[in-house]
């Protein structure tokens, strides 16, 4: 039991218990209302509030409900993203069409990846009633709260205090005045929550159920992709100023906001869910307050995000702020600190969301590879021809027409030819150092092949002894046992690493180019070749055997582990007459 509950004495749990029955009885009987607004001011008039208007006060039958303390619930939303794969992602349109004068750094559009950790496996069947059964496999799946977190359910998590049979018109209306890294930590207590007394209120991964779904701040693409509809808008992931209105309806049926020329603008926060949801179900994702994101501020500019990771990204727009602060695509940066300490602002709130881990288990890494060696063409290093791009380049460069264009060539034509040099010294250090160590598993052969050598002979000597002194029966026995014991693991060992050398050179065969691989052999018989020790000797002995197998691998003829041994074995033996 957590300690916010605990903390509630037994004669108030039951005042919890008979209070819930009342206020859904009290639902069942009360007709709603003509007017959102006037439910608001009947609302407020009466100074307090139902224990649903906290945390569900539009209830749909595609709702996802998960259990809080003090008998509270916090409502979800599934944000279906588009990409049927484990590393695929969407690339959102985000920001806004026409940033503004002043603005083009800040909301410029741009292009975001976009996907999700669950897939439809991870997922109880009831949450997915949104999604056609046969297009379940064709989306990435998180979940975003339907509701910005009001006082009451800040309060439910936060204070172990929290009385919910007084609660006031206030407890239902966002939490505020709150900073980034309580908002954290708001995320990290209700999910330990959660684990302890509803563990299994949490998606796991369907591959590894040990793996457990969790609550965090949603990203920046997250949020925005959610704001503007999702999956249920018109344009999913398009760059949109605002989510596909009702063509009956304006902004202000959905937005909490500051309106020019009119006295009639809140001078607070409102109440959760006061006005329209979006296509995605959620409410108040324009305007009311503004909410934070995970990410860190950059600048959007040339339709990527640039620069320096700064301040939280703070989304939506409040009833502090104008029309254009409210669009989804409005980006803010927030300070998480002040000259006066942390940042707390009275229009600033969060709505979680709830994802998982990208890699529940070892599985989820074949399926990755698999997809990524499927969805990617395989094009060698060194295949694509330098030479031929250089000429295409002095091409460009003749035709320039300004002297300015013909230097920027020049200068794009130098940087390429550096990079490609680089490129071309790091692959080729890169593949010597898996040549090097094929040499260091032959070198590991030839010394378990002496040591098996020696404990055979001492086997022999032993056995004879046995024979000499039958009296010492035990003693020699014991001694042949042990022999025995080592020469079967010397044989395992040897087996190992013959093994291991003829996987890894097959596999830098079929990944590498002859022209690499060359290079990479002739860069370590330079390093070999640099000074006559011993050492140098026998490596450069070794080397001459890799070089002689990689080549039969690149001919095409297989590489058995008795020829390998064999071959060792009479390098061996010449090395020593020499």
């Amino acid at each position: 039991m957590s300690n916010i509950f605990s903390a509630c004495r037994p004669l108030r749990e039951k005042l919890c218990l008979a209070l819930r029955g009342l206020i859904i009885s009290s639902l069942l009987a009360v007709p709603c209302l003509p007017s959102q607004d006037c439910a608001f001011a009947a609302l407020v008039a009466k100074g307090s509030a139902q224990l649903q208007d906290t945390y569900n006060p539009k209830p749909d039958p595609e709702d996802i409900i998960l259990p809080m303390p003090n008998g509270l619930s916090m409502v979800f939303k599934l944000v279906a993203v588009p990409v049927g794969g484990t590393l695929s992602s969407m690339p959102a349109s985000l920001g806004v069409a026409s940033a503004g004068e002043g603005r083009e750094l800040y909301d410029s559009n741009y292009v975001a990846p976009l996907s999700a950790a669950f897939s439809w496996q991870d997922l109880p069947e009831n949450w997915l009633a949104s999604v056609p059964k046969d297009k379940r496999s064709k989306y990435r799946y998180y979940l975003i709260a339907k509701y910005e977190v009001s006082q009451l359910q800040w309060k439910a998590v936060m204070d172990p205090s929290c009385d919910v049979t007084k609660i006031t018109s206030k407890d239902a209306c966002p939490v505020s005045s709150i900073s980034w890294y309580d908002a954290l930590q708001y995320t990290e207590k209700y999910t330990d929550w959660l684990l302890k007394e509803h563990p299994d209120a949490l998606p796991s991964s369907a591959s590894n159920t040990a793996v457990t779904g969790f609550l965090r701040l949603p990203t920046e693409a997250e949020w925005e992709y959610a704001a503007l509809g999702g999956q249920n808008d018109v344009k999913p992931g398009k760059q949109q100023d605002f989510f596909t209105m009702d063509e009956s309806l304006t902004l202000d049926d959905y937005a909490v906001y500051y309106k020019e020329g009119t006295s009639h603008n809140a001078s607070e926060a409102q109440p959760i869910g006061s006005k329209r949801p979006n296509p995605l179900g959620l409410y108040d994702t324009a305007g009311n307050i503004a909410e934070m994101t995970m990410d860190p501020f950059r600048f959007s500019m040339a339709g990527a995000l640039l620069g320096s990771a700064g301040g939280f990204v703070r989304k939506g727009g409040s009833f502090q702020t104008a029309r254009e602060e409210v669009m989804p695509g409005r980006r803010e940066e927030a300070a998480p600190f002040q000259k006066k300490g942390v940042l707390k602002a009275r229009d600033l709130g969060f709505r979680p969301v709830i994802s998982c881990v990208n890699i529940p288990d070892i599985a989820i890494l074949k399926e990755i590879e698999k997809e990524h060696l499927e969805d990617v063409p395989q094009i060698l290093p060194g295949q694509v021809d330098e030479g031929t791009l250089q000429q295409e380049l002095q091409k460009l460069i003749d035709k320039a027409g300004s002297e300015q264009s013909k230097a920027n060539l020049r200068a794009l034509q130098s940087q390429f030819h550096q990079k490609s040099r680089l490129e071309a010294e790091a692959r080729t250090a890169t593949l010597a150092s898996k040549l090097q160590n094929c040499i260091m598993y032959l070198k590991a052969v030839e010394h378990y092949q002496f040591r098996l050598s020696v404990s055979t002979m001492q086997k022999n000597s032993q056995e004879n002894m046995l024979k000499n002194q039958p009296q010492n029966k035990e003693k020699w026995q014991g001694l042949i046992q042990k022999s025995n014991l080592a020469i079967t693991n010397f044989n395992h060992y040897i087996d190992n690493a013959v093994s291991l050398y003829i996987s890894d050179l097959g596999d830098i065969v079929q990944g590498t180019t002859d022209k690499d691989r060359q290079k990479a052999l002739a860069s370590l018989k330079n390093t070999y070749s640099s000074s006559q020790t011993s050492y140098n000797k026998e490596m450069m002995r070794i080397l001459a055997l890799v070089q002689k197998d990689t080549a039969d691998l690149a001919k095409g003829k297989k590489l058995r582990a008795a020829t390998v041994k064999q071959a060792l074995s009479q390098a061996g033996k010449q090395g020593k007459k020499k």
